[in-house]
Order: C-alpha cells, then sequence, then structure tokens
C-alpha cells in the first residue's frame, strides 16, 4: 500500500507540483477512510463479512470497535503529518 500511495504522490508531485508528501499522505487518508467505511459496512447485517451468530455477538461488537478506534488514530496521526509536511 506504502509503494503504491507513493507512486500516486510522486505522480501528482510530477503533474502538479504539488509537495510528494503530502500528496502521499492525502493518499493514504483516503484509501484508509474507504476501508473503515466498507469495513463496518460489510459488516453489518446484509453485508458480505456478515454470519449470524459470530459477528454480532458483543464479543465481536468490542472488537470492531477496538478495530474502529486503531484505524481512527492512524488516520488522524496521517491527517496531522499531512498538514505539517504542508506548512
Amino acid at each position: 500500500m506504502i509503494s503504491v500511495c507513493l507512486l500516486i504522490g510522486f505522480g501528482i508531485q510530477y503533474f502538479t507540483g504539488f509537495n510528494w508528501l503530502t500528496a502521499t499522505l492525502l493518499v493514504m487518508i483516503a484509501v484508509l477512510v474507504n476501508g473503515l467505511i466498507i469495513f463496518n459496512d460489510e459488516l453489518d447485517k446484509g453485508g458480505f463479512d456478515y454470519k449470524e451468530g459470530v459477528t454480532d455477538t458483543p464479543e465481536a461488537k468490542t472488537e470492531q470497535s477496538k478495530a474502529n478506534k486503531i484505524q481512527v488514530v492512524i488516520i488522524v496521526l496521517l491527517i496531522i503529518g499531512a498538514v505539517w509536511s504542508y506548512i
């Protein structure tokens, strides 16, 4: 994922002159936000990964909440890095 985001970031810099690090971090943020949305959508009732009695238990919901918090923290850190690299 990092190498693909770097290639896209370098491509954005080449064509627009925008800072490659900021562009790379913004691409990574977009990919992670998309993954967070899909992760939660697929675990909901009717989703591809939903299994009655497995993914709807309180333990599974707790683990899903922990995974969401970890991913949100990573996204926030990347946003801080993107803002810092732009300054």
